[in-house]
């Protein structure tokens, strides 16, 4: 069996507690908002809070490994098409500022799926 992977890089955030970031999409002829923070950072694990299409997930982030959330964006799935997800990476927290970095990419978009 063969995966097609199409990723492309939407940005780089970072935000301080309590800051929401805000993501628009076009999904299947309908606006979806994602949003998203973060409510704790102790001991290297970073707390995330995302909601999307009225769903809440929360994630536990580590500095050194398993920094990644993964938000499925449409269950449009057939096997020329797979699910398009957005993934978060954690990429920093900056004790100084007080502020958690985040790179995100959206993967397998296509034309049932855009940015917004």
């Amino acid at each position: 069996m063969i995966f097609i992977c199409n990723a492309e890089f939407l940005g780089e955030v970072s935000l301080k507690k309590d800051e929401i970031k805000s993501i628009d999409f076009f999904v299947e002829n309908s606006r979806k908002t994602l949003t998203f923070r973060w409510t704790l950072y102790k001991d290297k694990v970073l707390t995330t809070h995302f909601k999307y299409d009225g769903i809440p997930y929360q994630f536990s982030l580590y500095k050194d490994n398993s920094n990644s959330a993964k938000i499925i964006l449409s269950n449009i799935n057939n096997v020329n098409n797979p699910n398009p997800y957005i993934i978060f990476y954690f990429v920093n927290y900056d004790d100084d500022l007080k502020e958690a970095k985040f790179r995100y990419y959206f993967f397998n978009f296509n034309s049932s799926v855009g940015v917004i």
